[in-house]
């Protein structure tokens, strides 16, 4: 998911709901374990640089283009859980589903509309190696364009047979770690009803300068 990349320098999906849990490998590559997550990685780089090729689509098309993408491969239930950390077993379900809607929406929203600066050649995914509880991270590199060379890993966890992002890494930073920090420091004076009001205000000034942009 390439998009990322200019959000994590501008912002920068660390803990479980309980307890924090270092995010470090305790395998290799284990091609049983890392295959299908690998797989998964590679084939969606390949859609994001083709959906980033076509210039002559409107930017509004692109981005829901892309949202889709988003909206199949991230686990943004477990990222919600995981950047609000001890805060998630304080909200009831229905505030819960308040937050993960308002939190996919600003991740996939604010990284579609930013699709257009990017000059995208291509993505090596060059290795993957197996970490705690059995997530897989997927190794990435950026050939071409602004960001070359630029190391991207995206952290996946099979639920239900399914492998979904959870966390990316760029450039040794950490997406989730950072908006846990960034949403600790609003809780830490205020309630989650602030912090969602927000997430709403962002989504809004978003969802406003794309209709602006069309």
């Amino acid at each position: 998911m390439v998009w990322i990349l200019r959000a994590t320098t501008i912002l920068l999906m660390v803990g479980l709901v309980t307890s924090f849990v270092p995010f470090t490998a305790v395998a290799a590559d284990d091609p049983a374990i890392t295959a299908v997550p690998r797989q998964l990685i590679d084939e969606t780089a390949d859609k994001i640089v083709a959906i980033l090729a076509q210039k002559e689509l409107p930017a509004e098309q692109r981005i829901s283009e892309i949202e889709t993408i988003a909206y199949e491969i991230f686990d943004f239930t477990t990222m919600s859980k995981l950047v609000l950390a001890r805060n998630w077993r304080k909200m009831e379900k229905p505030k819960r589903a308040e937050f993960v809607k308002e939190f996919r929406q600003h991740l996939s929203r604010t990284y579609g509309t930013r699709l257009d600066r990017f000059d995208q050649e291509e993505v090596d995914v060059y290795g993957a190696q197996v970490e705690v509880r059995n997530d897989v991270s997927v190794k990435t590199k950026i050939v071409g364009g602004q960001f070359d060379q630029a190391e991207i890993s995206y952290r996946l966890r099979n639920r239900k047979d399914e492998w979904k992002i959870i966390d990316v890494v760029i450039e040794g930073v950490s997406l989730v770690s950072n908006y846990r920090s960034q949403f600790a420091e609003v809780l830490n004076g205020g309630s989650i009803d602030d912090l969602l009001a927000k997430l709403k205000d962002k989504n809004f000034v978003v969802d406003d300068g794309v209709e602006a942009a069309k």
